[in-house]
């Protein structure tokens, strides 16, 4: 009998808010994968230590390259990999920082496996940005606001979704995120957007406002914004 394949969401940072599904399904797997390149999976795995005691560790390395096809490439290798271990009946998880379908190279992978016929469950995982909001103690959105999620370093319409009516999350923005707020700030949102550093973790840094978080930036793949466009 063939494994199962189980992509599993390990939140924002906080090993507390690893879901208990989440849990489970990492109980059930006797092998962990987790992606090699890109930022977030030595952080992904530090989530989910104390879980990995007797697990067999697979580092799929996927590829961050500008060409599609090398990034393509890497995938299929990093699919055939785990389909080996599926077919030995082994139950594989693959772990990702945050939820399995916001942003994660995982899914990719499981369109490749589910599409040869092998059985595999997503399990959802606690985003950043709704932690972020929770640190905050402010909502993402209410009543019949829109809310507009956009991933600033790989879009070249960012000005554009910024005018976007509703409330706005900058992910993804790595350095890029100076240029993204220096658009809020002329639109004159300065005092409207939230920053989030490491959100959940131990070095984790929550600023009020633009001015505040230029005073010592920390640009990233760990920093997100939220606009409340009020």
């Amino acid at each position: 009998m063939k494994g199962k394949l189980y992509g599993i969401g390990a939140g924002p940072g906080d090993p507390e808010l690893l879901t208990i599904k989440a849990v489970n399904a990492i109980h059930k797997c006797s092998v962990i994968a987790a992606p090699k390149a890109g930022a977030g999976e030595g952080t992904a795995l530090s989530i989910i230590s104390k879980y990995l005691h007797g697990k067999q560790l697979l580092e799929c390395r996927l590829s961050m390259d500008k060409d599609i096809n090398k990034r393509k490439e890497a995938r299929t290798t990093a699919a055939g990999e785990i389909m080996k271990y599926l077919d030995d009946g082994k139950q594989v998880g693959f772990i990702t920082l945050g939820d399995p379908t916001t942003y994660s190279t995982y899914m990719y992978l499981h369109e490749i496996i589910a599409s040869k016929g092998y059985e595999a469950e997503i399990i959802p995982g606690v985003t950043s940005y709704a932690a972020a909001a929770a640190a905050f103690g402010t909502a993402l959105c209410e009543g019949g606001e829109p809310l507009t999620i956009i991933p600033a370093a790989h879009s070249e319409s960012t000005d554009k979704l910024l005018d976007y009516p509703g409330n706005k999350v900058i992910m993804k923005s790595g350095e890029n995120l100076l240029n993204v707020l220096g658009m809020l700030k002329e639109r004159g949102y300065g005092d409207k957007v939230r920053i989030a550093s490491r959100v959940t973790m131990d070095a984790q840094r929550l600023y009020k406002n633009i001015a505040e978080y230029e005073q010592s930036p920390e640009p990233g793949y760990f920093t997100l914004a939220i606009l409340k466009n009020l």
